[in-house]
């Protein structure tokens, strides 16, 4: 593609005044590191140990560890939405420990309370009221999202696991006039396909809460405007992009994410895999 052509792809497609058309949006993909050390001694003295009655309250230190590692691991975002654990403020962090399929579940020889495969950092999804300075409490239990809804079923086979989910290529869109997500199914492994649209129903985890719509949109707008922002000042838009890119998916000093990694991602499309791939991006 010529230097003049891109120029108008560009701006035709993140130009503030053009028309809105639907953005693609993948969920973020985990990439889970080693078991930490001391939740594997821990496990190996003592193999039925609960998480809540035993390993949190006999094993403190290993219970931070863990969490600083799946702070570490997902990027310092929710494995399920992408909002953000903490923020600049002082505030209690949205965080709390995930087990993807349920910790009570005590029909096979299988510890799920300290497998380390099933273990996730998770947002409150809106039902706590005093995480980041009240920002984040939605008062219908219906427009909760992420895992609330879940609490002990066992979805294994109805959801997506964040570990399951491809690097490439999007298996989500999301639409800029409503923040609504939807899937891709030309892109969706057909294994993955109903475990996908599982994943966003409102029965499920929610994803198309208003909320969560209205996040998607806010950044979706804020990235026109910077682009707009720089394009203003006589900057070149493909550098525009470029600077933008590199910044936004890329991790902070504190090895953080932004909120709703995956709307950047798919907003800037190519220009996102090309930056994603030459830093061997893979969750």
């Amino acid at each position: 593609m010529g230097s003049r052509q891109r120029k108008r792809t560009l701006k035709s497609r993140y130009g503030h005044k053009t028309q809105r058309i639907p953005k693609r949006q993948q969920v973020k993909k985990v990439k889970k590191s080693q078991v930490p050390l001391k939740l594997k001694e821990y496990f190996v003295q003592n193999p039925h140990a609960k998480w809540e009655d035993d390993f949190r309250n006999s094993c403190q230190e290993g219970y931070k560890e863990i969490v600083e590692q799946l702070k570490v691991d997902q990027g310092g975002i929710c494995c399920y939405c992408e909002l953000n654990f903490s923020d600049s403020s002082n505030a209690r962090d949205d965080f709390r420990v995930e087990h993807f399929h349920p910790k009570s579940d005590s029909s096979d020889d299988k510890n799920w309370d300290l497998d380390w495969q099933n273990l996730f950092g998770c947002c409150h999804g809106g039902s706590d009221r005093y995480v980041l300075g009240q920002t984040r409490f939605i008062e219908e239990n219906k427009h909760r999202h992420s895992d609330v809804l879940k609490g002990s079923l066992i979805w294994d086979d109805e959801i997506l696991s964040p570990l399951e989910i491809p690097a490439y290529p999007a298996i989500f869109k999301v639409m800029s006039s409503s923040g609504e997500m939807r899937v891709i199914e030309e892109n969706c492994p057909p294994e993955l396909k109903q475990k996908a649209l599982n994943s966003l129903d409102e029965k499920k985890l929610n994803l198309n809460t208003p909320k969560l719509k209205e996040w998607r949109k806010a950044v979706i707008e804020k990235l026109r405007e910077d682009v707009d922002s720089f394009v203003s000042t006589g900057v070149e838009i493909s550098d525009a992009v470029n600077t933008i890119v590199n910044a936004q998916l890329s991790k902070d000093s504190h090895g953080n994410y932004p909120s709703f990694f995956s709307t950047v991602r798919s907003y800037f499309e190519n220009d996102s895999e090309l930056y994603l791939r030459s830093v061997g991006y893979d969750g």
